[in-house]
């Protein structure tokens, strides 16, 4: 596994970024989590979550979460391969819940909980997501 380790603000720095424009109006860079490796860390072990990061997929797929060593209450968007949000979900720290998204999705954004309001993600909402490299 060559020794990094991913849960440092450094290796997050490492992570490619991706460009996402949210309903309101604002964008963000956020971290791309396309890698098996990658998606498995997310945001665990941090305090500090910064903007939130971005889990893709190369297909639409039913997909899973969970907060085993996250310290930090997230929300979750699962965004469908058009942009549409799909399901949303407020998620605890240390929990073992399995959130899932229902139906096929090809992204999923994390943020802060309550962080989507002001974004304006609701489920039907659509999001603009551009990346160099989407997994």
């Amino acid at each position: 596994m060559g020794g990094l380790v991913l849960t440092s603000s450094v290796a997050l720095a490492q992570l490619p970024e991706c460009r996402v424009d949210f309903p309101y109006g604002s964008t963000r860079s956020l971290p791309l989590a396309a890698t098996t490796e990658t998606r498995s860390v997310g945001l665990s072990g941090r305090d500090d979550i910064g903007p939130g990061m971005l889990f893709a997929w190369r297909d639409e797929g039913v997909r899973e979460l969970w907060m085993k060593d996250t310290r930090v209450a997230l929300s979750a968007a699962f965004i469908d391969a058009h942009g549409v949000v799909r399901k949303v979900v407020d998620m605890q720290p240390y929990s073992l819940e399995r959130h899932g998204s229902n139906e096929p999705v090809r992204y999923i954004i994390e943020v802060g909980t309550g962080g989507f309001g002001a974004l304006g993600v609701v489920v039907g909402s659509r999001v603009g997501i551009v990346c160099a490299d989407a997994g």
